[in-house]
């Protein structure tokens, strides 16, 4: 260690040792101080609310002073603002003037852009309408009921009926519905029964 740093250390070591005696005179001191600080509050605080109020009436009587001079001030700066607004007036209105053939360019100039939006935009607006009055008359096809009947000599046959009594006589005998992909049906009026192809391979028929 060189005789350097051994002065910096016999310094440190001096002055931890000073701060350690000090501690306890402090914390003394603290306590001492306290009650002192607190009594000097309390005498304190009456005067302190006596120069409160003293002061407020002055505090109270400089606004009042000061409130007309305001007013005046306002009253003089009125004409002032007035007479700026009518300087100002004729040079807003040359602006204008000035500025007019340049918005009317500008108009004039988008003008095509903005025609061309409103068309396309009408386009638009018909197709859309073309297309919903499309979906509708389509769902209206859909949801619309049809019935077919067939009708002769003495009795009426209904097609959707002889659908289902196709299906019930094939699975009668011992398929499943999922058994049935296609069925093509045969009526044949004269012979009172209709002829019935399932799958394009099974075949059968059913009487009226």
């Amino acid at each position: 260690m060189s005789a350097k740093d051994d002065a910096v250390k016999k310094i440190t070591e001096s002055i931890d040792d000073v701060k350690k005696k000090a501690e306890p005179v402090i914390e003394e001191a603290k306590k001492k101080a306290g009650p002192v600080i607190e009594e000097a509050k309390k005498k304190a605080g009456p005067v302190i609310d006596e120069a409160k109020k003293k002061v407020g009436p002055a505090i109270s009587d400089a606004k009042k002073k000061v409130g007309p001079a305001i007013d005046d001030a306002k009253k003089k700066a009125e004409p002032v603002i007035e007479n700026a607004k009518k300087k100002a007036a004729p040079v807003i209105e040359e602006a204008k003037k000035k500025a007019a053939p340049v918005v009317k360019e500008v108009q004039k100039r988008t003008r095509p852009a903005a025609d061309s939006v409103k068309k396309q935009a009408g386009k638009a607006a018909a197709s859309a309408k073309k297309a919903g009055k499309g979906i509708t008359d389509k769902v209206a096809e859909l949801t619309s009921k049809s019935e077919i009947f067939i009708q002769y000599g003495d009795y009426e046959i209904k097609t959707e009926d002889m659908v289902g009594r196709v299906r019930e006589a094939y699975l009668a005998e011992g398929h499943t519905p999922g058994d049935i992909r296609e069925v093509q049906i045969y009526i044949k009026p004269s012979d009172r029964c209709a002829y019935y192809v399932i799958n394009h391979r099974d075949t059968g028929k059913i009487e009226f």
